[in-house]
């Protein structure tokens, strides 16, 4: 029984179970899921569809914008904090969510859809359970749109607008590429809601965040929907005021501008220079004022942007201003005491004053240039001072015909340059001419001591010759030889008169020779040239030796063969690379050998230079029983070797040598040195013997300049100079050489009282012509007297 109940009982309950769980089902089955705004929202990867789509949800929230009206439907957002947003979803025919305003709290059930990757609500039942303040946008940049955080919630958004369209379902458009901003429409507008917005105006606007995403994956198309109201538009102004854009860029302009002319001007400049520097090379090269000149009228009116060119050397003989003539004719000589009106007057000015003279407008120049009334005179002038050594040797002068103009600082200094480079041109073929004037005195004076050597070996033979046909006659008289012997005998006659003339004219009288100390005299001249060997960069290397060494002879006559030898020596060390010097003096078998020997030059001198220094020093040591040679050899360098006979007790006895004057020079503790100015060859020749038989090294020059220019070079103990010396006056040369010499003697034609009062006292004598021995003894010790008790100095080769 009990058994029984139980098994019915267990029938009864069974179906009775399954109803009940049925029931239960059902009854889960039609309750709505509470969910949080931000739940709703929730994706699921790999698309990024909704998590809830289809399922029927029950959420809170409060409005926070008007609905948007779409073609498809109608949506309303609204939001709760900090959970998220959510959109209300209903078809367009349907006005439920008209009635609903922000700040409305509403709780809703419905179902969930997604949409073109939005996902949003499908309302059932709506109720209003609140009412609160509206939602406040969230102000966020326009990449933050693009975030899943801000959908369905109010955000506030600005940025300038980059593009803009419109469709169908309304218009759009973009902030900087990464926002867009969709106003809905009902129907299709012909033209844009945004109208009048144009590219880079400022916008700010406050939507809800939307997205609209067709295809998976459902990861972006995120925009924020906006009302026409909710937009406001900021037109692009300047950013800065058009007063101040216009400033800086008339500014920047000027920079430029200025930038641009200051190139320019520079560009010009080293245009200028760079052809300034080409002329200055050409006018180095020149060889005569009148091409300097030349060159100067090719190229410098285009580089200084002149009319003309003149060019005024100094004459100092006659203290004048010469005109060099060039494409015009030359003018007149200016005297410089006394200049002529116009232009000249400038130059004359310019060169007393040193210095460069600008004159812009002729008009109103302080100096009387404007010439005669009627002539044609240069709108502007430059005048240069052409200097040299600091000492002006001309005057550059520089027209403008064409207008009055300025001549700058550059273009003033670039002159100067330029004169300066002209000066020490005109300088440097002055001394080229001196140097080959003088080149031409020694070959002069070479040619003439060869042909009193020749001379004087023909003597002896004429007079055989004369002798054996005054024999011959005698014994050949009343024969038919006779008339052959005497024709003999006159043309030897006339031989022996030709030669006797030409021994008076060009060697002097026979005397007694008298021992000569080559160790002294070979001190003496390497003590004399030492100061231009130091200056020339020669080395010297005296191995002469300590023992006096004494020959018979004249002393002038050896010392000039020893200097010559000398100076040919030095002259062929200028272009070696070593400048050694070797003077060396030997015994071998009693003749003294001495040996000056130097470096080997890379080009030896020509043969006839050779040629012409050892013929004439054969001859004078020929006379003196000696013989002189050059030795060459490959691996040595050259050398000259002058051998002599030593003087003994037995061969003291007088032996006739042709000597240059009519006495021989007592000995002297230091020997002097003469400097003689005289152009007439008798006065040059009677005063060479006197000095040189008083011991004096005579150097002989025909005209005041080269004998300043030697005194620049040289010491010299005394000067002795002819007032008709062509060249520098005697009046200047002795101011200028006061300082340079022991003594001045002046050479006058006679005696003249007045004239030695007047230059006579401090150095400075008159010697009248012929000289008398007294006097010039008087004179000479004098000035030997004034050279003891101040020995000039000498540095560097120059006193």
């Amino acid at each position: 029984m009990v058994g029984g109940s139980r098994k019915g009982h267990l029938k009864f309950s069974r179906p009775l179970c399954l109803a009940l769980l049925l029931a239960s089902g059902g009854v889960c089955a039609d309750q709505p899921l509470r969910l949080s705004l931000r739940e709703v929202n929730a994706r699921r990867p790999p698309d990024y569809s909704s998590v809830y789509t289809g399922k029927r949800v029950v959420v809170r929230g409060v409005v926070n914008a008007e609905r948007y009206r779409f073609p498809q439907f109608t949506i309303l957002a609204m939001q709760s904090e900090p959970e998220g947003g959510a959109v209300l979803s209903v078809p367009p025919s349907d006005s439920r969510l008209d009635t609903y305003q922000p700040g409305d709290e509403l709780e809703v059930v419905g179902l969930v859809a997604f949409t073109d990757g939005m996902v949003s609500i499908q309302p059932q039942t709506i109720a209003v359970v609140g009412r609160k303040s509206p939602p406040q946008a969230f102000t966020v940049s326009p990449r933050d749109v693009q975030d899943a955080r801000y959908l369905g919630r109010l955000v506030h958004v600005k940025g300038r607008l980059a593009q803009q369209s419109d469709s169908s379902a309304g218009a759009q458009v973009f902030i900087t590429d990464h926002c867009k901003l969709f106003e809905p429409r009902l129907r299709y507008l012909p033209q844009p809601s945004f109208a009048g917005f144009n590219t880079g105006d400022d916008i700010e606007a406050t939507g809800v965040g939307f997205q609209y995403s067709p295809g998976a994956p459902f990861t972006g198309g995120y925009e924020v929907l906006v009302a026409p109201a909710s937009l406001v538009h900021h037109e692009r102004g300047w950013s800065l005021p058009p007063l101040v854009l216009a400033c800086g860029i008339s500014i920047v302009l000027l920079v430029g501008f200025v930038l641009w002319g200051r190139e320019r001007h520079l560009g010009d400049q080293r245009e200028r220079l760079r052809k300034t520097y080409h002329l200055g090379e050409e006018i180095l090269g020149a060889t005569s004022t009148e091409a300097i000149l030349k060159r100067l009228e090719d190229s410098l009116p285009a580089i200084l942007q002149i009319t003309r060119v003149h060019l005024y050397t100094h004459n100092r003989g006659a203290k004048t201003l010469d005109a060099v003539p060039g494409k015009e004719p030359g003018g007149p000589s200016i005297s410089l005491s006394s200049p002529p009106a116009g232009t000249h007057a400038g130059a004359v000015a310019c060169f007393h004053y040193r210095t460069l003279l600008a004159i812009p407008d002729i008009d109103r120049s302080p100096f009387p240039i404007g010439g005669k009334e009627g002539d044609a005179s240069p709108k502007s002038l430059l005048f240069v001072p052409m200097l040299a050594q600091n000492e002006v040797v001309g005057v550059l002068e520089l027209d403008q015909d064409d207008r009055v103009r300025d001549f700058t600082a550059d273009e003033q200094a670039l002159a100067q340059h330029l004169g300066n480079q002209i000066g020490v041109t005109i300088r440097l073929l002055d001394q080229r001419s001196v140097q080959e004037q003088l080149f031409r005195t020694e070959k002069l004076a070479a040619i003439g001591r060869l042909i009193s050597g020749v001379v004087s070996e023909l003597q002896a033979p004429l007079a055989s010759i004369s002798d054996l046909a005054q024999r011959a006659m005698e014994k050949a008289r009343s024969s038919p030889a006779e008339r052959d012997v005497l024709a003999i005998a006159s043309e030897a006659q006339k031989a022996a008169g030709m030669v006797a003339r030409l021994v008076s004219f060009a060697a002097a009288e026979q005397v007694e020779a008298r021992p000569v100390s080559i160790t002294a005299l070979l001190k003496n001249l390497i003590e004399f040239r030492e100061g231009d060997w130091k200056a020339s960069g020669i080395r010297v290397r005296d191995l002469t030796s300590r023992e006096p060494l004494a020959v018979l002879g004249s002393q002038g006559q050896l010392e000039q063969v020893f200097l010559n030898l000398m100076v040919h020596a030095e002259q062929s060390l200028v272009a070696a690379p070593q400048k050694v010097l070797t003077i060396r003096t030997s015994l071998l078998a009693k003749r003294l050998l001495v040996e000056i020997a130097f470096s080997a030059p890379p080009e030896p001198r020509s043969p006839e230079e050779t040629a012409a220094v050892l013929g004439v020093t054969r001859s004078v040591i020929a006379g003196h029983g000696g013989e002189v040679r050059l030795i060459e050899k490959n691996n040595a360098d050259p050398r000259f070797e002058v051998e002599l006979p030593i003087s003994t007790r037995e061969r003291m006895a007088p032996v006739p040598v042709s000597v240059s004057a009519s006495s021989l020079p007592a000995d002297h503790s230091r020997r002097m040195t003469a400097l003689m100015i005289e152009p007439e060859e008798a006065a040059q020749r009677q005063l060479l013997a006197l000095l040189s038989a008083r011991g004096y090294r005579v150097v002989p020059v025909g005209n005041a300049d080269t004998g300043l220019e030697l005194a620049h070079r040289m010491r010299f103990d005394a000067a002795f100079c002819s007032v008709h010396a062509p060249g520098l006056n005697w009046v200047e040369l002795s101011e200028r050489m006061s300082s340079r010499v022991g003594g001045f003697i002046l050479l006058s034609d006679s005696y003249d009282a007045e004239l030695a009062n007047d230059f006579s006292g401090d150095g400075r004598f008159v010697l009248p012509k012929p000289v008398i021995e007294t006097e010039l003894d008087r004179i000479l010790r004098t000035v030997e007297r004034a050279t003891t008790a101040k020995v000039v100095p000498i540095k560097n080769g120059v006193a």
